[in-house]
């Protein structure tokens, strides 16, 4: 499975891609919506993304662009953010479900393998 990685913070990127390289799974990190539309010709199986990049909300605009051109591929939130409020952005946005940072290893390996086809 291929997972494409939005994130702007170093340290939660190295955290997943340290759990990703003892998987089958390839993960592919970038920091901006910009930069993930070039990587959005190729196949990708399942989308992470952190809500605020950029000291921004971007997060929920990036869900509902990638719901729009990529309906069936499923888009994780990954964030801090958990007020009832935030979380229901979320949802509206598209995002199929929500990782909670700071999160367990077990966390993301379980969200992995409900996604693994």
């Amino acid at each position: 499975m291929r997972i494409l990685y939005i994130e702007d913070n170093a340290d939660d990127a190295l955290l997943v891609n340290r759990y990703v390289r003892t998987t089958p799974h390839e993960l592919i990190i970038v920091e901006t919506m910009d930069a993930a539309r070039s990587m959005l010709e190729i196949k990708v199986d399942l989308f992470l993304v952190d809500l605020m990049l950029n000291q921004q909300r971007t997060g929920l605009e990036i869900a509902r662009a990638l719901r729009q051109s990529h309906p069936n591929i499923p888009v994780v939130a990954v964030t801090a953010l958990t007020t009832a409020n935030d979380l229901a952005q979320a949802r509206a946005a598209g995002f199929h479900e929500i990782l909670v940072k700071p999160f367990q290893i077990g966390d993301l390996a379980d969200l992995i393998q409900r996604y693994t086809q």
